[in-house]
């Protein structure tokens, strides 16, 4: 059985979970720098704010670089151990690491969880992986051996 890890993704961090057929462990996380959110302030009553495009170049650029950060460090897990992957998270940054993950590591992608952040622990972490590993497991072709022929 491959090892499985879990990743919740979050605007400014990322926590990493080992899934095990017994528990979940919690790996260190992939924290990366990101400025505060405050918004940019409009001149007039009804004009775009001032430096609006700054703004959102800033977030795309907090974006782009904490997806390589988690990119890198599944990676270097993978290295060690061969991966099955499951993300939970903003859709946004769900989609945006599928992309950026390599090929090889993208094909041992089980899914998606929709998890309540605040409240997430271990148990809960190896509950939900291993409910859609199953899923996935079942949804799976089945391979049927060749048959030579007299």
């Amino acid at each position: 059985m491959n090892r499985m890890i879990a990743v919740v993704l979050e605007r400014g961090r990322a926590r990493l979970f080992d899934v095990g057929p017994e528990e979940a462990v919690e790996l260190s996380c992939v924290h990366s720098l990101s400025t505060r959110g405050g918004r940019f302030h409009s001149d007039r009553a009804d004009a775009p704010g001032r430096g609006e495009g700054a703004y959102h170049g800033r977030i795309r650029e907090e974006e782009r670089r904490h997806i390589a950060a988690v990119t890198a460090r599944l990676v270097a897990l993978d290295h060690e151990h061969s991966l099955e992957l499951v993300l939970a998270g903003p859709e946004d940054l769900t989609r945006a690491l599928r992309r950026a993950l390599p090929r090889s590591l993208d094909a041992r992608f089980i899914g998606t969880l929709h998890l309540d952040r605040k409240r997430l622990t271990p148990a809960i972490i190896r509950r939900e992986a291993r409910r859609l590993q199953a899923e996935w497991t079942q949804s799976l072709p089945l391979v049927t051996p060749i048959r030579s022929t007299p």
